[in-house]
């Protein structure tokens, strides 16, 4: 009788066995695809990308990253589907980001800027990415050493570098010509001194009437970028080298604002203008060079009826330096974070760079891509390579976005309310001091 109850119980077991299998087979039919959720911004282009895949068609970084996101929804093979979050604007970005953590429950996936990246990885909300970028196939030393160090907070790897992103000079050619500001090449002739530069915007207010320089003044922090370019190429730095304390209160900064206020004095710039009147006039042909960044190439290169040209910031303080940052892709901690699918979309994006940098103008991080020969087709591309060398992110501390703001108000007041130099550093110099002793 032990043999037949024998064979039984085996015959019950294996049965069970196989049921629970087909249970569990089911069960992970009836879940379905995994869900990422995705926090970004960029903003919003849902009716012109419903259902594209193809790259090429995008003309915005809205529309690149949305047909990106399209493309990986409809091939990736883990039957993964990225579903983006509302809000689109990086002006409310990351009062959004930061509810979401604070309320527990974070996206899957979010994009950050790598000025950012210390505020979150200092509170241990990120995952660390180190052990997953080999096996996700991401070969880190393809990245340029300013994407290596952006991704980074305290030496650990947070983020999947997406591109630099940097000031340039969008140029109309037509002005310089016409002031006679050419070489024999037909070339803009680029100033090489603050007395270089001011003699050129003399010469095109003379013979032309336009303005030389053109730039928001008044609105998003493009007068904090601009003071920290000019301050980089004096050989110096608004934030101590260990990141503890301000160093705005300096010869250096003096002279970057000094420089800045004698162009709206002299009427090389209007002090009053917005990123919108600024960028007008400049379309419409009434400045010869507009400060803005690489998210602005495509478009000027479409929109402007003159000669335009995307150039290196010119170097007018002795070394080649410009203000960059960068965008990165993260993991947020989640107690059920499915990390392994979302480094499989990291993977996807840093398969993708070319199609992020050719779309939208920003630096490849990918020394690859950066020194192929694909992107030499791409127009306006050769004539500011060189700012990928010239670069200079922003520093990785804690709160960076206060100090900016605070820059921006303390040098804006010079031109804008009359308040003097010296006490506007000196007061950015106290109040930066005091955010970061928090």
């Amino acid at each position: 009788m032990r043999k037949p109850i024998t064979a039984i119980i085996l015959s019950l077991i294996v049965g069970m066995l196989m049921l629970a299998g087909c249970q569990q087979e089911d069960a992970a039919q009836e879940e379905g695809p995994v869900t990422l959720k995705l926090a970004r911004f960029f903003g919003d282009c849902d009716d012109t990308t419903k259902g594209v895949t193809d790259v090429s068609k995008a003309t915005t970084e809205c529309e690149v990253i949305q047909i990106l996101t399209n493309k990986f929804n409809a091939e990736n093979e883990g039957g993964i589907v990225i579903e983006r979050l509302g809000g689109a604007e990086w002006g409310t970005y990351y009062d959004a980001l930061n509810t979401s953590f604070a309320g527990g429950d974070p996206p899957d996936v979010a994009v950050v800027h790598g000025s950012n990246l210390p505020d979150y990885a200092d509170r241990g909300l990120l995952m660390p990415l180190d052990d997953l970028y080999a096996e996700a196939g991401i070969d880190v030393s393809d990245w340029t050493e300013p994407a290596q160090n952006a991704v980074k907070y305290d030496g650990v790897g947070y983020g999947v570098a997406f591109d630099l992103h940097a000031s340039l000079d969008h140029v109309n050619v037509d002005i310089f010509k016409e002031a006679g500001l050419v070489d024999a090449n037909g070339d803009p002739i680029r100033p090489t001194s603050p007395e270089e530069f001011m003699a050129q915007a003399e010469k095109v207010k003379e013979t032309t009437g336009a303005y030389y320089f053109v730039t928001d003044a008044s609105q998003f922090p493009f007068s904090a970028r601009l003071l920290v370019t000019l301050v980089y190429q004096q050989g110096s730095s608004l934030i101590s080298e260990d990141g503890k304390s301000a160093n705005v209160d300096t010869p250096e900064a003096r002279r970057a604002v000094e420089f800045m206020l004698e162009l709206f004095e002299k009427g090389y710039a209007n002090p009053d203008h917005n990123y919108t009147a600024a960028q007008e006039a400049f379309l419409d042909g009434n400045a010869a060079i507009m400060n803005n960044g690489t998210w602005a190439v495509d478009q000027y290169n479409r929109e402007a009826d003159f000669e335009y040209r995307a150039m290196d910031r010119a170097t007018i303080f002795g070394s080649p330096a410009v203000w960059a940052n960068s965008h990165m892709w993260i993991l947020p901690k989640k107690e059920d974070g499915n990390y392994e699918a979302g480094m499989k979309f990291l993977k996807f994006l840093y398969d993708n760079s070319f199609a992020w940098t050719a779309g939208t103008g920003h630096l490849a991080p990918r020394t690859s891509v950066l020194e192929g020969e694909e992107l030499k087709s791409i127009p306006q591309r050769n004539n500011y390579a060189h700012t990928a060398d010239i670069a200079m992110l922003v520093p990785s501390i804690l709160n960076w976005q206060a100090v900016e703001d605070i820059l921006k108000e303390e040098i804006e007041a010079t031109w804008l309310t009359g308040k003097d130099v010296g006490k506007a550093l000196e007061d950015a110099d106290r109040r930066i001091n005091e955010v970061l002793q928090r």
